[in-house]
């Protein structure tokens, strides 16, 4: 199975059956754009308040945004982030609608390896279909898709900052050196917990670990997976992990896809109401890293936690989004280009004062 037919097998029941059956909570219309060499998948975007933010600018900038600032630790802090988003609510109000261009229903989007006369052919093609909408590729950084921001980039695309993620290579030896990591190997040895490979019966328990880590603890704004959903990603061979078991149960789990060289978790989660003292974040981390190693494949280990991560070999490295306003008219296009501007100027050094 090619890298393109297995995420597109993510996609085809989106467009059959409606996004919601992938999520209650994406509301977006899941279409094909043919380029001529092949289908591309795009996600239009439902204007409408809280949608999930793997399909909205406007969750992602303005209403994740306000449910991230419930972690922040100072008082002073939450104060000013509040009153100034509430300054700027109304321009990000305005981002959505937008298209999706090479997307998926989840929140890190690994791009197979493109030309610049195929993302040329792709955007051509997305124009025509929908002429007046910013057309938006998610998830470039410059470790796993620098030939594809260099592309976008010669095709006059603009970028604006996404989030800071983070990269781990456990095929490197040092990397198990680090002592972090090695600690959560004794941790693992010292008091083992079973795992297991997943099947399909696990699917409405891992989609439960899930939520209680990404719904609940972090925002509902992340994608509802459905079990049905999970069970089709699990079944067409692109979706495949492990999960921990204590007393008998599952009580962590992960899902990852992978293209090229790269892995992605986008389903991690472990049961919150456990004592913490199991380590079950730390314990499922590990796994997944080993299962990279035994794969030879690098972790794209996405947004979160930025301390863990840091701590356990990842390497920081500031994710964009490249749009395209060609077509663009009246107030969008305004508030698109301010926000490119105002956003390129302060969000870096915003997001990496974080880690």
């Amino acid at each position: 199975m090619s890298e393109e037919t297995g995420l597109d097998a993510l996609w085809r029941p989106l467009v059959d059956h409606g996004a919601s059956w992938c999520a209650p909570n994406i509301k977006a219309d899941a279409h094909w754009v043919d380029s001529g060499d092949a289908p591309w998948r795009v996600a239009v975007t439902r204007p409408v308040r809280r949608n999930c933010y793997v399909v909205s600018a406007t969750s992602q900038y303005l209403d994740y945004a306000h449910d991230e600032m419930r972690r922040l630790p100072s008082l002073v802090h939450r104060t000013f982030s509040r009153v100034s988003l509430h300054a700027v609510a109304p321009m990000l109000r305005r981002l959505d609608p937008i298209v999706i261009l090479d997307a998926l229903p989840v929140s890190t989007v690994l791009h197979p390896h493109r030309s610049a006369a195929q993302w040329s052919s792709a955007l051509q093609a997305t124009r025509r279909v929908y002429p007046s909408l910013p057309i938006v590729v998610r998830s470039l950084d410059d470790v796993v898709s620098s030939s594809s921001l260099s592309a976008l980039r010669l095709l006059g695309l603009e970028f604006v900052p996404s989030r800071l993620v983070f990269h781990q290579d456990p095929r490197d030896t040092e990397f198990w050196r680090i002592r972090n990591v090695r600690h959560d190997i004794a941790l693992a040895d010292e008091v083992p917990l079973q795992s297991r490979a997943l099947c399909i019966s696990d699917v409405p328990r891992v989609a439960e670990l899930y939520w209680q880590l990404y719904g609940h603890k972090h925002s509902q704004l992340n994608p509802q997976f459905s079990c049905a959903w999970l069970a089709h990603s699990m079944t067409a061979g692109v979706l495949s992990g492990e999960g921990i078991l204590h007393d008998g149960r599952l009580a962590a789990a992960y899902l990852s896809y992978s293209v090229g060289d790269v892995m992605t978790n986008p389903v991690f989660g472990y049961d919150t109401t456990l004592p913490q003292q199991l380590g079950l974040y730390r314990r499922l981390s590990l796994l997944t890293m080993q299962a990279a190693r035994v794969r030879e494949l690098r972790i794209h280990a996405s947004s979160g936690a930025p301390g863990f991560k840091a701590s356990r070999g990842g390497v920081a490295c500031m994710e964009y989004h490249a749009v395209d306003l060609r077509g663009v008219r009246g107030a969008q296009r305004a508030a698109w280009a301010l926000f490119i501007r105002a956003s390129n100027a302060i969000a870096p050094s915003l997001l990496r004062s974080a880690t």
